[in-house]
């Protein structure tokens, strides 16, 4: 794809539509993979798409367009439709186009190529062997997973912006299911990993999900009460990617997130600082610009309990006399970076001994159906373990976890000193100690 001559087909056809600006976004996607169960490969893919939007302003208002293909055919194409939609907008822009940031971020990440597809099959089936050599608990339903990406992003308007990243990854699922027989009763569990070929072996990750789903086995819920509790990294992160939204200057405009007005107040406990950092070393795509263009670029969001900052676009920053932060994912909406709980002192060893007794989480389920991103109250299905003494013992299981997210911040007791993102994800977090959490159980 020669964007000089995308850039060039939309210029002389926005001359001839009356467009005084225009901007291009182009978002390129390649992929491939194998998935490999009961010991065969049962799928091979490839893809590749690339989808083209355009921005068209006439008379100080903009109209929109997108296109499947991205040749200077259909660039004019979609320069028409998107003048043609902008002449039904009622109301001028809020924002103009954006010209650039003074610096960008230079990013030297690694850009692996796609394997082929033999060696794609070749890794899967090397999973499903480790796996079920791995124990005489597995059972057919195990899954394995290997899979490349490449995704490209080119910005170009009017107003001189050119910008352009290009990310690139190979990563593998493991999923071990296991079934174990007890005095005539049978139990059953399953656990999966995905991790970056880069960072961790095939071993490492299947030695992870059959652990996980042997750990799993013969689990019970325990009393009702209230508990400490230690939520590993994943599940920290699982929760605060759905709580997210609550930092988001456009719901603060909305009204629907309690933080509205709050920059500069305490809302959590000492031990919660929040960081917006998009070059954190264990993220995956490190990208130097927003979906507006403007420069990423780390910033604390809680320091020490206290609300720095929420999470702004160009368009909310103006309307709620702000500066943006560079988290827009467009002109409108806005999303985090590489949202995560800035690590504490404590090793998972340290942390366990810190709680003493209580219960050690390792999944929620129902996030999309059991959290409230507006009131923050959740109440969700968890699993994990019963700790005893500063030792995980028993396996726990049918318990929920109910709280809420504004008042979980404040119940932040201690962190452990290792921060992980899971694979393509903007949050992270480390093992993080809850006090006095609300548990539904027997």
């Amino acid at each position: 794809m020669n964007t000089e001559v995308i850039k060039n087909a939309v210029a002389e056809a926005a001359e001839r539509f009356g467009a005084e600006h225009y901007e291009i976004n182009i978002v390129t996607e390649e992929s491939a993979s194998a998935e490999a169960l009961n010991k065969e490969v049962s799928t091979v893919s490839y893809s590749r798409s690339s989808r083209m939007q355009l921005r068209c302003v006439v008379d100080g208002k903009s109209g929109y367009a997108m296109s499947e293909l991205v040749t200077p055919e259909a660039a004019f194409q979609a320069v028409e439709a998107a003048c043609g939609n902008a002449l039904c907008v009622d109301d001028p822009d809020e924002m103009p186009l954006f010209g650039g940031s003074a610096s960008y971020q230079q990013i030297s990440d690694p850009i692996p190529e796609l394997p082929s597809a033999e060696e794609l099959k070749a890794m899967a089936l090397e999973l499903q062997e480790l796996t079920y050599a791995a124990s005489d608990k597995i059972v057919d339903g195990s899954q394995s997973q290997v899979s490349g990406v490449r995704e490209s992003h080119v910005m170009i308007n009017s107003e001189g912006l050119d910008l352009s990243h290009t990310f690139g990854m190979v990563y593998r699922v493991a999923m071990a299911a296991v079934k174990d027989s007890r005095e005539g009763a049978e139990d059953s569990a399953d656990e999966y990993v995905i991790a970056n070929v880069e960072k961790e072996t095939a071993a490492e990750s299947v030695n992870k999900a059959v652990t996980g789903a042997l750990n799993n086995l013969w689990g019970e819920p325990v009393p009702s009460g209230k508990y400490n509790v230690i939520m590993d990294a994943p599940t920290v992160s699982s929760l605060l990617r759905v709580y997210s939204v609550v930092f988001s200057a456009r719901n603060a405009y909305l009204g629907t997130t309690l933080l509205a007005g709050k920059e500069g107040q305490k809302i959590a406990s000492e031990t919660f600082t929040l960081m917006d950092d998009p070059f954190h070393p264990e993220k995956t795509d490190h990208r130097p610009f927003d979906g507006e263009g403007v420069a990423a670029y780390a910033k604390t969001v809680v320091d020490k309990g206290v609300l720095n900052t929420l999470l702004y676009n160009r368009m909310y920053a103006k309307l709620l006399g702000r500066q943006t932060t560079g988290n827009a994912r467009d002109a409108k909406n806005i999303a985090p970076t590489g949202l995560y709980l800035a690590p504490g002192a404590y090793s998972e060893e340290a942390l366990l001994e810190r709680l003493g007794n209580g219960l050690y989480i390792t999944s929620l389920q129902g996030l999309h159906a059991g959290a409230n991103t507006q009131s923050g109250d959740f109440s969700l299905q968890a699993t994990g373990f019963v700790v005893e003494n500063g030792k995980k013992t028993r396996p726990v299981k049918n318990i929920t976890l109910a709280d809420n997210f504004y008042q979980l911040m404040c119940k932040v007791d201690a962190l452990s000193d290792k921060v992980k993102f899971s694979v393509a994800s903007p949050v992270g977090a480390p093992e993080v100690l809850f006090t006095d959490i609300s548990v539904s159980g027997k």
